[in-house]
């Protein structure tokens, strides 16, 4: 994990939780309090998922330049860099990866999981890859996972005991947790494109769960 672009990413979901922190005690009693405190949890919502925007591109493509003994896989014939990130001047020869991935990620309308499935599975071990059993299982069973990402308490999933519960346990998670990856990028797409305003009305936004869906 490059330690750079972990730490901006530490940095950049802080700065999210700063801004939800401070809207979440704030007066809703009349209209526009309530649009303000909305607004405000709507940046920290743009913020969150701009980190891991950001991580994807700053972790991804550089790992070559990080690590020289990596052999490249065929696929990467396959892959169109912008070439002026590439041929630009960078104080850091690193950055010409992250500016190059930056600019792919601009390209692409990253809103379903199997649109990142196919952009970052290549880059992985076979038994590394996105929803491969056992990185889902160690998702699930993870201490900071979520009943509303995954449907299931880590505890739960433990105790399931025969494999026929813990698949289906597995595809709830799954579909859950896609289903919660679409809501959250499509959401921060729509209040940079539209201000949240996908028809007529700004969408609700009042909790500081963000746990609002379409």
């Amino acid at each position: 994990m490059p330690a750079t672009a972990h730490r901006h990413f530490t940095e950049d979901i802080g700065r999210a939780r700063a801004i939800l922190n401070h809207a979440d005690p704030l007066p809703s009693r009349t209209d526009s309090e309530q649009l303000l405190r909305s607004d405000l949890l709507r940046s920290a919502w743009m913020f969150a998922i701009g980190a891991l925007d950001a991580y994807f591109c700053d972790a991804t493509v550089s790992s070559k330049s990080r690590q020289n003994n990596i052999n490249l896989p065929e696929f990467l014939y396959e892959i169109k860099f912008p070439i002026r990130a590439i041929l630009e001047e960078y104080d850091n020869p690193n950055w010409r990866w992250r500016m190059a991935a930056r600019k792919m990620m601009e390209r692409e309308n990253v809103l379903s999981l199997s649109t990142i499935q196919s952009l970052f599975n290549k880059f992985f071990r076979e038994d590394r890859r996105f929803f491969r059993q056992h990185i889902l299982d160690l998702w699930i069973c993870h201490a900071d996972a979520k009943v509303r990402l995954f449907g299931i308490r880590p505890a739960a999933f433990r105790a399931l005991s025969n494999n026929h519960d813990r698949d289906a346990a597995r595809r709830t998670a799954r579909e859950q947790f896609e289903g919660r990856f679409r809501d959250l990028f499509q959401r921060r797409h729509d209040c940079i494109h539209n201000c949240d305003r996908p028809r007529v009305s700004p969408q609700p936004l009042s909790t500081s769960g963000l746990m609002v869906r379409h």
